[in-house]
């Protein structure tokens, strides 16, 4: 089952593509829709591919029929193939993929062609994001310092998904997504983007990520987004021909010998740097998963090899403290405020 029209065009703004991939998301992907098609920006196309939906997906579609300007429902081989399906459709000068939980801020696609219009070289745009949904309150994401920032970006995923446009370009140069990975196929994109071309981070939140039970990024699979990120950075080193990279990896049980390598990256690295930052924000992850005997066992790594940059990041440190505190610990210091 498929719809297909013409899309609207304005011959003074560069046309913007969006992709929404979706898979019995009926609860949520109306709002998705109303925050794409109410854009006020005239030259859009918007491309859902649904994988064959047994909820009330279909009629949804339907009754959009007429503001979206293709979409289609059947079986797919998950969520990267759905969206490079959304790709090869695509016309735009600008791309990104908004999931059938997400949404797009009002004035978001106005704000970003300003940008690439003003902003001739970047092929990549990231803005922030607010998470909103089974959270007490909405609160928006926070960029990233921009020391090393051409690294970090080569290192591991440092923008927001929903929040990060880019040029037809990138995936004419780069290729689309990789379909064997399932949970960090923008993490690969990305990385791609970062080894080769200018990123301009701005400040504006650009879209809205909603958490709930269900979501792959808060769900009981988010160890493998770890999995497919060693994968990733295993491919970002074996490309740079780094020994060091390669042997630190293997030594500590993270090295995948890749299936293929990156393009020559355009920048130059140092893979030592590339280590520390992957590393890094691999320990904040574990973190935030409790994960607590990989965490000692990689922080014992960066200590090792990074004295100095492990002992100035506050953050690094405070986390490598209190996750090995008791609740015992916190429960004291809260009565001890509480008599304050």
């Amino acid at each position: 089952m498929s719809f297909d029209q013409t899309t609207n065009t304005s011959p003074n703004l560069p046309k913007i593509s969006i992709i929404t991939p979706s898979f019995n998301q009926g609860q949520y992907i109306e709002d998705t829709i109303v925050s794409i098609i109410g854009q006020d920006y005239p030259n859009i196309e918007y491309i859902v591919i649904d994988g064959g939906s047994s909820d009330n997906t279909i009629d949804i579609l339907k009754k959009y029929n007429d503001r979206i300007t293709y979409w289609i429902s059947e079986k797919d081989a998950g969520q990267s193939n759905a969206i490079n399906k959304g790709f090869k459709k695509a016309t735009g000068e600008i791309l990104n993929w908004i999931n059938s939980d997400d949404q797009l801020m009002p004035g978001a696609l106005s704000k970003i062609a300003d940008y690439f219009q003003k902003h001739k070289d970047v092929v990549m745009i990231h803005g922030r994001i607010e998470y909103f949904g089974e959270v007490e309150f909405n609160f928006t994401s926070t960029n990233i310092s921009l020391k090393d920032i051409q690294t970090k970006y080569a290192a591991h995923i440092c923008m927001p998904q929903p929040a990060t446009f880019y040029r037809k370009q990138l995936l004419d140069e780069q290729g689309l997504l990789d379909e064997t990975l399932q949970f960090s196929m923008d993490t690969d994109l990305f990385v791609r983007a970062g080894l080769n071309y200018k990123i301009l981070q701005i400040e504006d939140v650009l879209a809205k990520f909603r958490l709930h039970s269900t979501s792959k990024s808060v769900s009981t699979t988010k160890k493998k987004f770890l999995v497919e990120n060693a994968i990733i950075f295993s491919r970002v080193m074996a490309t740079l021909s780094s020994r060091f990279g390669i042997e630190s990896l293997k030594m500590l049980k993270l090295y995948t010998e890749p299936r293929y390598l990156y393009k020559k990256p355009f920048y130059n690295f140092n893979d030592q740097k590339l280590m520390f930052y992957f590393l890094q924000h691999r320990l904040y992850t574990l973190y935030s998963h409790g994960e607590k005997k990989e965490f000692r066992r990689l922080f014992s790594f960066l200590f090792q090899k990074y004295t100095s940059a492990v002992i100035t990041s506050k953050k690094l440190m405070l986390y490598r403290i209190t996750l090995f505190l008791s609740p015992f610990f916190f429960h004291k210091l809260s009565r001890r405020k509480h008599r304050v």
